[in-house]
């Protein structure tokens, strides 16, 4: 037997047994080091994500006390025992015309790893009073189908179809003659209307007076942007909007003979709303600003294309000299409804919808604000445009006194106006309302994520 050989076998085994387990030593030694060292990161991101956290608590913060704030900021965290945990630093990107959206981006980072930032991202933003499809301050009556939150201060009267929630701030009230209820005390919501589990009542009033705009700030802004219409001398004023952003100013000259027609607050009178002469003046661009002012009846209609408001009001504020605001024909966005085609339109007396211009089948895109007086049409006891067809809505409408399209009698046989209605909420309008429109209350959190 050759001992030599088996030693120098043997030798060999156990040289490549002990690189083998060399090698698995390097290997579970670099293995552990790694998941220490990952650890070690994992544990400061950790630390970096609650400190980019506070930054966005921070930035809510400074929002509510500094709400025209957007400059960026870094800032230390401390921790009472250990010192300075890191930073963090926040960047506001403001919001854009006409909208109330501010995005924060907050990059944190802890002392040990100042290299290694956790980015967060929120936004905020403060919603408009245009958050209703229908807004009214007085008692009002549903027959139509609405899509959208509804408030009335006053009762509502629902024999419609809904889908969001109504409120009312009447826990009851006395419902009168023109709803059909010949003065009987009904509870703040009531009729024959769909999912009456949406309904709710009594709640807190609508401020309606803080909906209303200041007019003789957007007169000032329409001054400056050389948009504002002064007193026309005649009848008034005919905007047309135009499918390329600009719009067509004519001066109302003559109106058609009046007819006989009737209103809660006037009574019957003899009164036209309708035009029958017209004088071009000019075409330009819609405004930077999107603010077309004028201090005199104003009709409107036409293909909106950015985002614009026009308003009507004459000063001193009177009963007797409150302007009004005549839907002449169709008003569109074209079937864009991303928030970049608004139009919101302001009235210190009515928005009147008249007894012929209007088209049979009435399409309103916008929100619409009669201040001291309602949204609708006149009641009309003859003629051939007595009964119109239909009127669809998309966007908001706010009436001080009661909204109506559609006169009926006892059996709900439509006597006058528009036969079919409906109306749909425009969700742009919470958070980017059209120019000028108010706001209310602060910054609200929208969304939040983390940026990779």
């Amino acid at each position: 037997m050759n001992t030599k050989n088996q030693s120098g076998g043997i030798l060999i085994m156990n040289v490549v047994l002990l690189a083998m387990f060399l090698v698995m030593f390097v290997s579970l030694s670099n293995v552990t080091s790694l998941q220490y060292r990952e650890g070690g990161l994992a544990a400061q991101d950790e630390t970096a994500f609650q400190i980019a956290e506070a930054g966005l608590n921070f930035a809510r913060w400074r929002l509510s006390h500094e709400p025209t704030n957007f400059s960026p900021i870094t800032q230390e965290v401390d921790d009472q025992l250990e010192g300075v945990l890191g930073s963090y630093t926040l960047t506001f990107t403001a919001p854009d015309t006409g909208s109330t959206v501010v995005n924060i981006a907050s990059a944190g980072h802890t002392a040990n790893a100042p290299g290694r930032d956790v980015i967060l991202e929120a936004t905020y933003g403060i919603p408009s009073l245009a958050q209703y499809v229908m807004l009214t301050n007085s008692d009002v009556w549903y027959k139509s189908e609405i899509h959208g939150k509804v408030h009335s201060n006053g009762g509502i009267r629902m024999d419609g179809n809904s889908d969001s929630l109504m409120t009312s701030a009447k826990e009851t009230y006395t419902c009168q003659d023109f709803h059909g209820c010949h003065n009987q005390t009904k509870p703040g919501i009531w009729g024959s209307g769909t999912d009456s589990a949406l309904w709710q009542f009594p709640v807190p009033p609508v401020d309606y007076g803080s909906l209303t705009l200041d007019l003789l700030t957007m007169k000032t802004a329409s001054e400056d942007a050389g948009t504002y219409l002064l007193p026309s001398g005649a009848q008034g004023y005919h905007i047309v909007f135009n499918a390329d952003n600009t719009y067509s100013v004519y001066r109302v000259d003559t109106k058609t003979p009046v007819i006989r027609s009737y209103f809660e607050d006037t009574g019957w009178a003899w009164m036209s709303h309708d035009i029958a002469t017209e004088t071009f003046l000019s075409t330009a661009a819609v405004p930077e600003n999107g603010i077309i002012y004028a201090e005199d009846t104003l009709w409107i209609q036409g293909d909106i294309r950015s985002r614009v408001a026009v308003a009507t009001g004459r000063f001193p504020d009177t009963p007797s000299t409150n302007t009004d605001l005549i839907i002449n024909g169709n008003i569109s966005y074209g079937g864009v409804i991303d928030g970049s085609r608004m139009l919101g339109a302001v009235a210190q007396g009515n928005v009147l919808i008249p007894y012929s211009a209007a088209p049979d089948v009435l399409q309103m895109d916008g929100a619409y604000i009669a201040q001291h007086g309602r949204f609708g049409r006149r009641y009309y006891t003859s003629g051939a445009y007595k009964k119109r067809t239909s009127i669809t809505r998309f966007g908001m409408v706010g009436s001080n006194l009661t909204p109506i399209t559609e006169w009926s009698d006892g059996n709900s046989v439509v006597l006058s106006g528009y036969e079919q209605s409906s109306a749909t909420y425009d969700p742009n309008l919470l958070y980017t309302p059209p120019p000028f429109f108010p706001t209310s209350g602060e910054y609200q959190f929208l969304s939040w994520s983390r940026k990779e």
